[in-house]
């Protein structure tokens, strides 16, 4: 298949390769042995606690299999809350993740790292917020949102919106980019894919896990927020 958008297409091509096949070589991303022990106070903050989903984010998961009613808060047999709101951060705040997570799960709300930082990755991060409270295997879904990465929503608006005829950005309906299709690994390839991609080689190593498909979609006041759903599943 002839590469479409050589600028990110080629290393998401790459990276899909590392994860789905145990005996792809090259692969830069060892199993992670990072794990919450390390965020040790001062120099750390690891805070999370009980919360409701907004009514925006429930949105995003019916179709999906959730079990929506669970998701919303209930006057007449109150029960906790079901999710999980974590925020990892340095003292500092320079290396930051605020995420939430539930079974099956996660979404990822803000992530901050300087380039060149000895702090553990994103991706690590990542990791660490999830397995906290849950088995990493049962992980279905991860939605990075109000994507503002100077490189990756540029391009989704500049590049893989118009590669279908007619369609605006931004856009009211959910768009499905296929496995295997130009698109799909072109956004692998961005810095937002590559945080995903990087996490599930560091989680599960390579041949475990693969990302069946990728949906963008936008919320807010005149769709001004543009998300990522990566769709995980076994290899």
């Amino acid at each position: 298949m002839a590469c479409k958008y050589p600028q990110f297409e080629p290393y998401g091509d790459k990276l899909t390769r590392w994860i789905e096949d145990a005996n792809e070589p090259g692969c830069p991303i060892p199993l992670s042995t990072v794990n919450s022990g390390i965020l040790q106070p001062p120099t750390w903050k690891n805070e999370y606690e009980r919360q409701w989903l907004s009514p925006e984010h429930i949105a995003s998961l019916v179709g999906l299999g959730m079990p929506i009613g669970d998701l919303i808060p209930d006057t007449l047999d109150p029960v906790p809350p079901s999710f999980r709101h974590s925020i990892i951060k340095t003292k500092n705040g320079i290396t930051a993740l605020v995420a939430t997570v539930r079974p099956g799960v996660l979404f990822v709300y803000s992530m901050r790292r300087l380039h060149g930082s000895n702090d553990p990755y994103i991706s690590q991060l990542i990791k660490i917020a999830y397995e906290t409270h849950f088995q990493l295997g049962s992980i279905k879904h991860i939605f990075i949102g109000e994507v503002q990465e100077h490189e990756t929503e540029p391009f989704i608006e500049e590049e893989v919106y118009p590669s279908r005829e007619g369609l605006d950005y931004p856009s009211p309906e959910t768009q499905t980019w296929d496995y295997n299709s130009h698109e799909f690994s072109a956004i692998m390839g961005t810095p937002v894919g590559k945080v995903v991609g990087f996490f599930i080689l560091g989680a599960y190593g390579q041949g475990v896990k693969r990302i069946a498909r990728i949906a963008t979609f936008h919320t807010g006041l005149d769709l001004h927020k543009l998300h990522i759903r990566f769709d995980i599943d076994d290899a």
